[in-house]
């Protein structure tokens, strides 16, 4: 029996949900293979981009709103598990803690929502883009994580091996282009061959990896750290 076919924007988003599962097992590949073998706790993250990469194949390759849920959840859970990675790195345990708990409650109140969503059908869009796109609640989380992140890494800049340095300002490139193209809708496309969300999963893959170069470059800089 002949399953009906995607349509071409959906069939690329779902493809391309690929990059996402290969960015996982790659990075968390070479995490541990490739000395030093980096702390646990950034393993952890890697792990968690191979998984989100499941529901995101599923929400793509079979839509149902229980998939659009566990696609940005777990995106959720990836962001925090990151952001913890870094408060382990560069912050006292103190700090982990206050930070860790808020952002963690912020994150579970996010996780809720949109499971409210999925039981109620309404979807709003906080940011709302019009006919190109928007941003949904879950989605919005997910950026105010990213900035996060962001911030915490840039604040411990100055410990931040000048050889490492470029590869987190290409991160943070990657992840500027990717909220760009993140704010479209998944079916928005130009030129026949510019799928926005297809290429934000694409940015993404990219970005995860070059996550582990600056990771690798760094730790090989300094003492061994506690996993």
């Amino acid at each position: 029996m002949t399953e009906s076919a995607l349509s071409p924007p959906d069939l690329a988003n779902a493809v391309t949900s690929f990059c996402t599962l290969g960015a996982g097992l790659a990075t968390l590949t070479l995490a541990r293979l490739v000395p030093p073998t980096q702390p646990w706790r950034w393993q952890r993250a890697y792990l968690w981009i191979f998984l989100t990469g499941i529901p995101t194949l599923g929400w793509h390759g079979w839509p149902h709103e229980i998939w659009r849920v566990f696609d940005t959840g777990t995106n959720l859970i990836l962001a925090y598990t990151i952001q913890l990675a870094v408060l382990g790195d560069y912050y006292s345990p103190s700090t982990l803690r206050r930070v860790g708990i808020a952002s963690g409650v912020l994150n579970a109140a996010g996780v809720l929502w949109m499971a409210m969503e999925g039981a109620t059908g309404i979807l709003p869009l906080p940011i709302d883009l019009g006919s190109f796109g928007g941003f949904n609640v879950g989605e919005v989380v997910l950026i105010l994580d990213a900035l996060l992140v962001t911030g915490l890494l840039y604040a411990k800049r100055g410990e931040i091996p000048d050889r490492a340095r470029p590869l987190l300002r290409i991160v943070t490139a990657l992840f500027v282009l990717g909220l760009g193209l993140a704010s479209a809708a998944g079916t928005t496309l130009h030129a026949k061959v510019l799928s926005y969300h297809a290429l934000w999963h694409i940015v993404g893959a990219f970005g995860f990896v070059f996550l582990w170069a600056f990771n690798h470059v760094r730790l090989s800089e300094l003492e061994p750290t506690k996993g």
